[in-house]
């Protein structure tokens, strides 16, 4: 009998995104040079083609789960407990669309208040269907999720709000087309509601992501922390795609690569202790936006990784540095080593953060199975982590709020494979 080993937890008009620093407020400083940051080699294919479907799931990942799921196999059973019983994964959710969704309101350039939550409560339901519906073949949640995506595609025609906007366009845009992606080979969504879908994301988000990585709001290149670089980027992925546009997912490459921003790969994992623990850019800030940069970097090599790029091996492992620090930190309850952190308006830290420490991410089973069972590496701080978390759930199962939706989730159930 095989031997399971688990992932226990996985330009822009101003008034539409303004021109504010991290917390809302309008920055602009003099623009000070960044850091000189060796660049490594990563291959870049301009006439790159895309395997369908091939963003954060696979055929070969939903053949291999309903397998597991049929024959009540651990832990992928306790993943799908956690999926059916979560209320975004039924057949009577009602999506709430709005026309103009709004991230930063009561603002001075955005005076209505905030609606988001509508977006990401509606996102989870779409993408929980398209897996229910790709599990089971039951093409009642197929219909369910394409009825909430086509909503949005026809309702939704701007994001407002001050400079948070970036972040609804960063995390949403990339949620949505990974839902649509599950569900582009449904007989049941019609082609000219796919396209006019597609069209939707590269008129609305991606825009808005990719003016982001060029101006950052005209602050210095390291106000923003490394999160607000990594969700545009992993929309831009998304959406090159599942647009099939090369362009647009090789502009998230080459940024990850060669960017000037924090979410340049080198600068969000930016020091390397002796003793190989990768330092995240937000440790001394708090740890839940330190664990929002793992969870964004994990879904970002993922899709990656299914169309042969891999950014999980890049600078020698560099993302599962990064991620056994946090860990060690979070779940070990370990000390952890510190470089100081210093950005271009001296905002500083001496000292790793203990703000939401231990706060809980459905995000370590896709790194853990990765880099442990699929690649044989050591992790032991990410794979306690995991432990910790199984099963991991999703959008709903983790508060109410934003923070609880950052993640799609379900990786004890998606991402689990067998050594």
């Amino acid at each position: 009998m095989k031997k399971i080993f688990i992932a226990f937890l996985v330009v822009l008009p101003f008034l539409i995104f303004g021109c504010g620093g991290g917390d809302g407020s309008a920055v602009v400083v003099e623009e000070e040079k960044p850091p000189v940051v060796e660049e490594e080699e990563f291959p870049i294919d301009q006439n790159k083609t895309f395997i369908h479907p091939g963003m954060l799931h696979t055929k070969s990942d939903f053949d291999r789960i309903k397998l597991k799921v049929k024959a009540n196999a651990e832990p992928w059973l306790a993943g799908w407990n956690m999926l059916i019983k979560n209320a975004h994964a039924s057949l009577s959710y009602k999506p709430n669309p709005v026309v103009k969704l709004i991230r930063g309101g009561n603002s001075a350039e955005e005076p209505e208040a905030d609606n988001y939550s509508r977006a990401f409560n509606d996102v989870a339901a779409a993408y929980q269907c398209a897996i229910r519906w790709k599990i089971t073949g039951d093409d009642a949640y197929a219909d369910k999720a394409v009825q909430i995506l086509n909503v949005w595609a026809s309702t939704c025609e701007r994001i407002s709000g001050n400079s948070n906007v970036m972040l609804a366009a960063g995390i949403y845009g990339y949620q949505f087309a990974n839902a649509a992606e599950i569900l582009r080979d449904y007989e049941g969504w019609e082609s000219a509601d796919f396209e006019a879908f597609k069209q939707w994301l590269l008129d609305v988000f991606y825009p808005l992501s990719s003016d982001f990585l060029v101006r950052h709001n005209g602050t210095c290149i390291s106000h923003y922390w490394a999160n607000w670089d990594l969700a545009n980027l992993a929309d831009i992925m998304a959406v090159g795609i599942l647009t099939d546009r090369a362009d647009i997912y090789n502009e998230a490459i080459d940024y990850l690569i060669n960017g000037d921003g924090n979410g340049q790969l080198k600068k969000t994992i930016y020091f390397i202790h002796p003793n190989g623990l990768g330092q995240i850019q937000e440790s001394g800030r708090d740890q839940g936006h330190a664990q929002l940069c793992i969870g964004l970097l994990g879904t970002i090599c993922e899709m990656a990784w299914h169309q042969g790029d891999d950014l999980y091996g890049y600078d020698d492992n560099r993302v599962l540095k990064g991620a056994e620090y946090e860990a060690k930190y979070n779940f070990a309850n370990l000390s952890v080593p510190f470089e100081p952190y210093n950005n271009c308006e001296n905002w500083s830290s001496t000292e790793i953060s203990p703000d939401g420490r231990g706060s809980f991410r459905p995000i370590w089973a896709r790194l853990y199975n990765h880099y442990v069972v699929e690649q044989g590496l050591s992790a032991p701080y990410i794979e306690l982590a995991a432990r910790v978390h199984l099963p991991e759930g999703g959008g709903g199962d983790y508060g109410p709020n934003s923070g609880g939706f950052d993640n799609l989730g379900f990786g004890t159930l998606m991402y689990s494979l067998e050594k």
